[in-house]
This record gives C-alpha cells, sequence and structure tokens, in this order.
C-alpha cells in the first residue's frame, strides 16, 4: 500500500470527474482487500445518507482487516448544513477507518486535523489531450502513432472516458504489437467524427446545412438541455476562424496562424479548415454571431422551445457553400 494511502484517515477527491473516479479505484484497489470487502467497505450516495450512519460506519471496527473503508461520493451534492454535520463526523475518523470523500466542488470545512489528503483533477484541455492519450498508451505498454492520436481525437471527441473506453479497444486490436497504429484507431473509430459539438461546428464552417442540421437533431436528442453550450461552441469556434483570418491579412505566416484554430495540421486537413476560413469572411461572421447572440439572449428570457429557438437559429449561422450565392 501507497503511504498517500496508509498515512492518510481522509482524502477528498475532487476535479475533473474521470481522473477523479479513475483515483477513487486506485485507492479502493489498494485499501480493500477483496476477500472482506463486503465487509470493510460502505459506499454512501445521497439520497442515502445521514449523518448517525456516517457516524456509526467510521466508528465500526474492521473486520479481519487492518481497516475499513467509507466512501462519500458526490459530496458537493449534498445541502450545506449536512455537509457541515458530516465534516464533524469525518474529524474524528480513527486510524482503523479511512474515509474517501469525491465529488466535482468537494469540500470538507472544516478540515480534519490529522491524516487529512486532498486531491484535486484539473481538466485536460484539448491542447493537452495528445500527451494524455500517448501516456495512457505507455501505461498499457504500447506506443501510439501521432495519426492515430489526432484520429481518436477528431472522432471520438474531448471526453476522457469515451477516450479511454476506445484507446483500449484500439490496444485489442493491435495485440501482441507494441505501436499502435493509424489503421487500428480507424477500426476502432472509424473514418468519420462521431456526433459532437466540434462535428456541428464544422459543418456549420463548412457550409453543409443539412449535414449540421443532422448533427443538431442528434444532440439535442442525445443530450437534452445543453443549447447554451452549442451555441457557446459554435460561437468560439467562429470566433477561432476570424482571428486566423485577421492574422493572415495581418501578414502572420500561415502555418503560425493555423494555431489559431487546429493543434496541428492533421486536424487541419481533416476538418478542412482552408475551406472553412474561406466560407467565414468578416460579413458573414458578424451576421453569425448576431444570430448566436440573439438566439442565447432568447433561450434565457422566452418560454418558447429551446430546441425550436436553436433549430430556427440555424439557417442564419450556416454560410452558403463555395460557388452559390450570396448577399
Amino acid at each position: 500500500m501507497s503511504d498517500t494511502v496508509s498515512q492518510a484517515r481522509v482524502i477528498l477527491l475532487s476535479g475533473e470527474e474521470f481522473q477523479r473516479t479513475e483515483r477513487l479505484k486506485e485507492i479502493l484497489d489498494e485499501a480493500v482487500d477483496p476477500e472482506t470487502r463486503d465487509f470493510n467497505l460502505d459506499v454512501i450516495w445521497p439520497d442515502e445518507f445521514s449523518s448517525g450512519r456516517l457516524a456509526e460506519q467510521v466508528m465500526t471496527f474492521p473486520l479481519m482487516a487492518a481497516r475499513r473503508v467509507v466512501v462519500i461520493r458526490d459530496f458537493d451534492t449534498f445541502h450545506k448544513e449536512v455537509q457541515k454535520k458530516a465534516a464533524a463526523v469525518i474529524a474524528d475518523t480513527p486510524d482503523t477507518t479511512l474515509v474517501v470523500v469525491e465529488g466535482e466542488k468537494a469540500a470538507i470545512t472544516p478540515k480534519p486535523k490529522t491524516g487529512f489528503i486532498r486531491e484535486s483533477f484539473k481538466p485536460v484541455y484539448e491542447n493537452k489531450l495528445p500527451g494524455w492519450i500517448r501516456e495512457r498508451f505507455r501505461k498499457r505498454g504500447k506506443t501510439v502513432e501521432e495519426p492515430a492520436v489526432a484520429l481518436l481525437i477528431n472522432n471520438v471527441g474531448t471526453q476522457l472516458g469515451d477516450l479511454d473506453g476506445e484507446i483500449g479497444k484500439a490496444i485489442i486490436i493491435a495485440g501482441e504489437r507494441n505501436r499502435v497504429t493509424e489503421e487500428d484507431v480507424g477500426i476502432v473509430v472509424g473514418a468519420f467524427r462521431r456526433e459532437t459539438v466540434w462535428g456541428l461546428s464544422n459543418a456549420v464552417g463548412l457550409g453543409d446545412f443539412r449535414e449540421a442540421a443532422r448533427i443538431l437533431d442528434n444532440l439535442m436528442v442525445s443530450e437534452k438541455n445543453r443549447e447554451t453550450y452549442y451555441l457557446a461552441a459554435l460561437f468560439s469556434h467562429i470566433l477561432k476562424i476570424a482571428a486566423y483570418n485577421g492574422q493572415v491579412k495581418a501578414g502572420i505566416y500561415q502555418k503560425e496562424a493555423m494555431k489559431t484554430v487546429a493543434s496541428n495540421k492533421f486536424f487541419w486537413d481533416r476538418n478542412e479548415m482552408a475551406q472553412q476560413t474561406k466560407n467565414l469572411t468578416p460579413r458573414r461572421v458578424r451576421r453569425m454571431l448576431n444570430a448566436i447572440g440573439r438566439t442565447e439572449s432568447l433561450l434565457k428570457k422566452s418560454s418558447v422551445d429551446k430546441r425550436l429557438l436553436v433549430e430556427l437559429m440555424l439557417p442564419f449561422v450556416v454560410p452558403p457553400r463555395r460557388g452559390s450565392r450570396t448577399s
């Protein structure tokens, strides 16, 4: 058992969900003997919590083990007064118990005076994902080609859990080979990007109304009540293209300006960014941003169906395809 786990009485895990949950599993694998798991592990969810029950579980002696473990999930969703009561119980955790508290914004006030460890996990942003993916392959004893890394991000998106699942599948495809190739990843994730907000943004930039409408429809069915998120992503995508065009016009070298909209040339080529930057002239950018802004305002104020508002916005933000008559 690592010193971190063996010396702790209370461990607080906060931050990004995938990393936080993975760390919780690692702690449980270290601290709980599988043979006595049923006796020495209690997991408490918000709808099951009571301070009296928590006190009983914290103070109970382990059975046929050095320590017992109590896990409190989604602690940040508890009412503030309930969190205070739980913190008072946790403060008296004996050395025969390990309490693990987790939640995206979880905090314990007051903090336990002894044996308290906090681990917080920051989001892995898109520009850091290639390194994160390479490390996930390395932990499994594999190296990976750079085009394979780019294809994973492009087709799967930026959710760590989704990426990790596809990494596992690609490793199975690679078999005994030490290096995972773009072909291996292509078998798993396919040739085309899945329904993501990034796919929606690219369809809009390319002036592909039919594809943008299809992706938007699928997103709003599978990910309900995220309309403002879609608008924010579109707004950001359009601003990046506008920034690229502004830099090129100002005389900045094209390869340097490319970094504004794509982390590497693979993304630039696959997402047809050269065409998107041609489509989004300054005049069109202004119209698109105005349409998004008006829609966002209506989403906040109007009782009209939110999905309908976003669908009505789409014709105003998809630029005509190349060769179409424009005003």
